[in-house]
């Protein structure tokens, strides 16, 4: 659901269906585009990914490296687009943030908060037993 209002955004955006089967400069940097923004706003698999267009799972890991290489190389009208992408697509979800995928430094501080607050209030119930008892 949400990798097709990402195609019907980035469509709208570059002017140009990026999903048709071409080598195309332009097609290959909009679909790496497109397949960051999907890794960022989805929780699919890179296979469901690179399916949504047609293509396989090693397709979306090298669009990956282009996505990484496109400031190097100055193509700074795709970083500009998907940056203007990205803003639009969190105001559409707003405080829905499950569709935002974290990184594993994320997920391990939220882990590591949890686990303090649990040994707190672990030691807080003990220490209440012991006062009890």
């Amino acid at each position: 659901m949400e990798m097709i209002r990402i195609q019907k955004l980035l469509i709208k955006l570059f002017e140009n269906d990026f999903r048709i089967r071409s080598r195309k400069r332009k097609n290959v940097y909009q679909r790496a585009v497109y397949f960051k923004l999907c890794e960022d706003f989805t929780t699919c698999c890179l296979t469901d990914i690179g399916q949504s267009v047609g293509l396989d799972h090693a397709t979306v890991i090298h669009s990956r490296k282009i996505f990484n290489n496109l400031k190097l190389w100055k193509e700074d009208e795709y970083l500009e687009i998907y940056a203007n992408a990205k803003r639009i697509l969190k105001n559409r979800i707003g405080n829905n943030r499950r569709y935002l995928r974290k990184t594993y430094k994320q997920k391990y501080n939220e882990l590591l908060f949890r686990h303090i607050n649990l040994k707190q209030n672990y030691f807080q119930i003990k220490s209440e037993l012991e006062k009890i008892s």
